[in-house]
């Protein structure tokens, strides 16, 4: 049934049932009901419409960080319903929408100056029977003028006269936050690396991006989220990968708390380790090794993450009548190392040197070399070469900064990395807003800094005092130490 005609005669019908009821005439001109409206222009809910968003937000206006290697942001064009044939849109910058955007709202936002491109083809198709498609847009780097605020709006049009095309639904604006100049965490090839745990349980990841160097470079090359665990499902007799809440809100929101520190340089790891069963990351068969290192590579992509970082701790024994265990120790460890490097080669396969984890120097003949990338060791140790790993794989001391012991990173210690040749050190649990009885120790973020000024002989630079710091799952910086709450 035709709308518009539904709705004309529903309006004359219900006129003509009025007249009746209170007994007066009406000539033919009197029951064209809201004869000024002009129907045929009307939108129909019978239409199809086209609607685009951004396929990360699902939002039609967004901010986005352009860094040094450009944004792709993916625009996704959805259909209200089915077409029973392609229809094709042409993707393009709709500049004209700036100068209307900024008069209509006293804005002054410029138009983003960078040469965009729409993937690899200005067009992209929905197929027959199909609602909806994804365009990849490339958004490079630019020289943005300082203190200029900048927007892309992008459209979508096309000739199909079967769609209903609304100016707003059919455009995505991104305005943009300029951080091309922002510094990152590289630092030159040779020198030492600082490698970071984060118990993800108090503290927020963001805060390793307070940690600078007088020259503006970040002190930290590499995070680890602590922890998710290898967990034993006992209905599919097998072990898996489990996360606490606190961990899956930073996977699940890594847009947001990640992948602002992959954008400036440093990686970012998930972090494993036992859950008191029968599941061990040293206590895996070869085929539980495999299937255990399939699903850390399948987290590795769906998170964007740049790779894993192994703990033997908190596991019982295992069951060794189950095909996805072994005897524990550093073979079996070594193995899922191994296979967990061959399940994601381009990603950091990491161990800290604890319990079984480290120690075998080859898996079916290939040397620890190629498959192991970085060994952090306990707290007043250092980290040791097997097989072929030299020190630059090691790292040379380990802070713990939360209960105030293991080493510092002091002139001694810095000079002592450089003469052996270590090519990391590491920190773990730092946390701007540690409580004692809920009260927040203010001091305790400046004192985790003061651990650190041997960065100065690596780089030629302090450290400076922090300025800022992140509250957990708050990805807005707060001004240290003015907006310390008082407790946590």
């Amino acid at each position: 049934m035709n709308s518009k005609y539904f709705k004309s005669t529903l309006c004359s019908a219900a006129v003509v049932a009025l007249s009746l009821v209170m007994g007066v005439s009406c000539t033919a001109d009197d029951v064209v009901a809201g004869k000024d409206i002009d129907f045929d222009h009307m939108e129909s809910i019978y239409d199809t419409k086209v609607i685009m968003q951004d396929a990360r937000t699902a939002k039609s206006m967004n901010i986005i960080d352009l860094y040094k290697e450009g944004y792709k942001a993916e625009l996704r064009i959805n259909l209200t319903k089915a077409l029973e044939a392609p229809v094709t849109f042409e993707v393009s910058v709709d500049g004209e929408y700036v100068d209307a955007y900024n008069k209509a709202n006293e804005t002054e936002y410029r138009l983003f100056p960078g040469a965009v491109t729409p993937g690899d083809a200005p067009s992209v198709t929905i197929e027959a029977g199909k609602t909806q498609a994804v365009v990849e847009v490339n958004i490079p780097s630019a020289e943005l003028e300082e203190g200029v605020d900048y927007m892309l709006p992008v459209k979508v049009v096309s000739a199909n006269d079967q769609l209903t095309l609304n100016e707003k639904e059919t455009r995505c604006v991104y305005v943009i936050n300029d951080m091309v100049k922002v510094s990152d965490c590289f630092k030159g090839d040779d020198l030492p690396k600082g490698f970071l745990f984060f118990e993800v349980n108090d503290a927020n990841p963001l805060n390793a991006l307070a940690f600078e160097l007088e020259n503006g470079k970040l002190l930290w090359d590499a995070v680890v989220l602590f922890a998710a665990n290898i967990n034993y499902d006992e209905e599919a007799g097998r072990p898996f990968v489990k996360c606490n809440q606190n961990v899956q809100f930073l996977l699940d929101n890594h847009e947001t708390f990640l992948q602002p520190l992959r954008k400036r340089g440093i990686k970012v790891l998930l972090g494993l380790l036992g859950n008191h069963d029968a599941a061990g990351l040293a206590q895996l068969s070869k085929q539980g090794a495999k299937d255990f290192a399939a699903e850390i590579a399948r987290y590795c992509e769906a998170y964007q993450l740049d790779g894993v970082n192994y703990d033997d701790e908190y596991s019982n024994a295992p069951d060794l009548d189950n095909p996805a265990f072994d005897h524990a120790g550093s073979d079996a460890a070594a193995r899922l190392c191994y296979e967990t490097k061959l399940a994601m080669p381009d990603r950091l396969v990491t161990v800290y040197d604890w319990g079984q984890m480290y120690g075998t120097d080859s898996v079916d003949g290939v040397d620890a070399d190629e498959w192991l990338d970085v060994v952090v060791p306990n707290y007043g140790a250092h980290a040791y070469p097997v097989g072929k790993i030299s020190k630059k794989k090691c790292a040379g001391i380990a802070a713990e900064f939360n209960g105030g012991f293991g080493d510092s990173l002091n002139e001694r210690n810095a000079r002592m990395i450089l003469d052996e040749g270590y090519g990391w050190h590491m920190g773990f649990a730092p946390d701007p807003m540690k409580a004692d009885d809920g009260m927040v120790r203010r001091n305790h973020w400046k004192t985790i800094f003061g651990r650190l000024s041997g960065a100065e002989l690596f780089y030629g630079c302090k450290l400076k005092d922090p300025t800022i710091f992140y509250k957990k799952n708050d990805p807005k910086p707060y001004v240290y130490p003015d907006e310390l709450p008082l407790r946590r």
